[in-house]
């Protein structure tokens, strides 16, 4: 739906963005929509209503939306009942004109008598009492005083409360909402009498059921982009690139029409903006973002520090910690459809030892072919679409940081006013070049590889053998099992993980059975089949001479 404005408003709004928004597997699935929550509003798959997700305001990609929005009658309340998610983050925040005013984050939400919260550092994630309660009111936010577990959620007069539940990378094997379902509503009116489920939303819910969208219209675009001083043919994108933090939707539009004259930039940045938000945008997120044209250059290079952060994809038994509990580079095209391409989270960075990163953004056509995971580089899709008004060369890219810790001080959360982005984050700010897909591919490709070395191996007393694994990567280390087998059977098993640029012995035991065996062989093969963290295959295989003992 396009945001209706006065023209003089339209004009100086538009263009970036910034996203702002934005164990075993269960073992039935709970419905991902109810008569409360309208959704999932997902990049991976369409809403009970047919809504496609990547036009939802800069959505994430790891990331699930759902939407409730509703009346209160004077003086009652809604209860929202629930299990934490089996996922690396949820939370409820709550909207009024499109930015949002007050939240709930999973470390907020406190578990009832009997439960564990999950999303503390330290704490079980696998556990099944894993039950909250929230309480929603038609207040605004105490400036002291909160009440546990309760979101102050008092809209513009006349509007609607709106709520979005956001659920970020299901552990595997769950669905969307993290395995547990949605929060159920109860209606608790100011007499005490209450109503539920279907009743609830009978007596609530805002006829108005639509995705709300902030977009712009075409012509409004185009004529910002083509505002006295701008180049229209590559505004607001400039070589080189401007990252900026996200601050409000007012402030970071302005620079389509502000920031092409020196003087109009210099007056833009010494203002210090309030952080508001926009675009649905999460309050436990921070953004910087940049506007690109392919004219300035075909591929974008990106390199970085990644930060740490909590590890739950795999099912991990307890949570972890990280300097940021989740961050992702997401690309997208113009306000005028607010949509993404494509993203990339932590989880599926190839990094080195040092936790660097490298990233090439471009059109699959221009892709390098050492933009691969296996040449320990991510590739992320420039989008085919461009602005989604006409103009193929445009891009826009979104960085997010969620949750930082307190220590972490160099967190985009941190910067403190525009133009102090690289400063503030230091070696995790993303130095930024353009260039062609003949200059990413002169770099070559340093591919991961596991190797076995020395040429005999012995079986010790307590029926083991010694075998030396060496892993060489870009990427942290290299994880995986070994076999030994002895006239084409399997005697022994084990796990190994070595980090990259670094061998190291790995003991493995052999089954009773097979000792005999061993004993009797003259030679025995070794195969290695393992990963690097974000997936590339490795494998080695080598013959050995059995030395008596």
């Amino acid at each position: 739906m396009s945001l209706r404005l006065p023209a003089a408003a339209l004009i100086a709004a538009i263009a970036f963005a910034g996203s702002l928004m934005a164990s075993a597997p269960a073992a039935a699935a709970e419905p991902l929509a109810t008569c409360f929550w309208e959704g999932p509003v997902s990049m991976k798959r369409p809403s009970s209503r047919g809504f496609d997700g990547h036009f939802f305001n800069y959505p994430e990609e790891s990331a699930t939306y759902w939407l409730a929005r509703f009346q209160l009658p004077q003086g009652a309340k809604i209860r929202l009942t629930g299990r934490y998610a089996y996922a690396r983050y949820q939370s409820l925040n709550a909207y009024s004109d499109r930015a949002p005013t007050d939240a709930l984050s999973d470390l907020a939400t406190g578990p009832d008598p009997g439960s564990l919260n999950p999303f503390i550092a330290g704490n079980r994630r696998n556990l099944a009492q894993r039950s909250y309660t929230v309480t929603v009111v038609n207040e605004p936010p105490p400036s002291e005083g909160r009440a546990a577990n309760t979101l102050y959620a008092q809209p513009q007069p006349g509007a609607a409360i709106e709520l979005f539940y956001r659920v970020y990378e299901p552990d595997r094997g769950r669905d969307l909402d993290g395995g547990t379902g949605l929060p159920t509503p109860e209606l608790v009116r100011a007499d005490g009498s209450t109503a539920k489920d279907s009743d609830a939303c009978a007596q609530v819910n805002d006829p108005d059921r639509s995705i709300p969208t902030q977009t712009i219209p075409a012509a409004t675009w185009s004529a910002a982009r083509n505002s006295p001083g701008c180049d229209g043919s590559t505004n607001p994108a400039y070589s080189p690139v401007r990252w900026e933090r996200f601050f409000n939707i007012d402030y970071s539009q302005r620079a389509v029409i502000q920031d092409c004259t020196t003087v109009g930039r210099s007056q833009r940045l010494s203002e210090s903006p309030p952080e508001r938000g926009g675009f649905y945008s999460n309050r436990d997120n921070a953004y910087i973002f940049t506007h690109l044209s392919r004219q300035f250059g075909k591929v974008l290079t990106i390199q970085a520090k990644l930060p740490t952060t909590p590890q739950t994809y795999a099912g991990q038994g307890r949570m972890g910690t990280g300097q940021v509990r989740f961050w992702s580079l997401c690309t997208g095209e113009s306000r005028v459809t607010l949509r993404t391409p494509d993203c990339v989270s932590d989880r599926e960075l190839p990094i080195d030892p040092g936790r660097r990163y490298t990233i090439v953004v471009s059109k699959a056509a221009d892709r390098p072919a050492n933009a691969t995971e296996r040449c320990g580089v991510s590739w992320v899709d420039w989008g085919e679409n461009g602005d989604g008004a006409g103009d193929p060369d445009y891009a826009l890219l979104i960085m997010r940081n969620m949750l930082p810790q307190t220590t972490f001080s160099q967190a985009i959360q941190r910067v403190p006013r525009p133009g102090m982005e690289q400063s503030t984050m230091g070696e995790y700010f993303p130095a930024t070049s353009y260039g062609s897909r003949e200059d990413f591919q002169s770099r070559g490709c340093r591919a991961s590889r596991l190797s076995l070395a020395g040429r005999r191996l012995r079986l010790d007393r307590r029926g083991r053998v010694r075998v030396r694994v060496r892993c060489t990567s870009v990427e942290e280390r290299c994880t995986g099992r070994l076999r030994l087998r002895v006239r084409k059977r399997t005697v022994a098993r084990a796990r190994f993980a070595v980090r990259s640029g670094r061998s190291r012995v790995i003991g493995v035991r052999v089954k009773r059975k097979g000792r005999a065996g061993l004993r009797r062989a003259r030679r025995a093969r070794v195969l290695a089949r393992g990963a690097t963290p974000v997936g590339v295959r490795l494998s080695a295989s080598r013959a050995y001479k059995l030395r008596r003992r």
